[in-house]
């Protein structure tokens, strides 16, 4: 039997596979109202870090040192951890830069709860930056998770959220309380 038919398959499997590049936590974008794509990020401790709420939900929360809005937002997480952490699952995800400052930064930070680090030339590597910055919100940040018991993301937003005067709004506790957590 001839080689060729075979090696026209392994071509064409090769080009599906290039199609379809690895999922990443940014990914949880496209996922609304369905099953989150099981991810395991490595925690900033080199540990695996799930991407699931292990059945419970789950909140996962991408940002990045430099990122002013990000930094805003930390309050906000972090007060939402101490209120319903024992019932919510919370994921940071440093992203979008260097993984040695990101590192520095989780381990100055001194957050409550487990932080993956996901450098931004593992994302590069990924997705080309051409098809980031052609790609709407989804690589921008903040950007916040929130996954229900099931494995189903229910809620995505990006950006921090301002009222009518352009303060900081915290709306984790209202998307908690559309999954019945008060």
């Amino acid at each position: 039997m001839s080689r060729a038919p075979w090696l026209l398959l392994l071509g064409a499997l090769a080009l599906l596979g290039a199609a379809h590049p690895a999922p990443t936590v940014f990914d949880l974008s496209d996922e609304v109202g369905k099953i989150a794509t099981p991810l395991t990020l490595t925690a900033s401790t080199g540990a695996p870090l799930p991407v699931d709420g292990g059945g419970k939900p789950a909140y996962v929360f991408l940002f990045a040192s430099w990122c002013e809005p990000c930094q805003e937002s930390l309050p906000f997480v972090r007060a939402a951890y101490a209120k319903y952490g024992d019932r919510v699952r919370f994921v940071g995800v440093d992203v979008l830069e260097d993984a040695s400052k990101a590192k520095a930064y989780v381990a100055n930070a001194d957050l409550p709860f487990p932080v993956a680090i996901f450098p931004i030339a593992q994302l590069d590597a990924t997705v080309a930056p051409d098809v980031q910055l052609r790609s709407g919100t989804k690589y921008r940040i903040p950007a916040d998770f929130l996954i229900d018991a099931n494995g189903v993301v229910r809620y995505a937003w990006h950006g921090l959220a301002v009222d009518d005067k352009g303060d900081p709004v915290d709306v984790l506790p209202g998307y908690l309380a559309k999954l019945g957590i008060e």
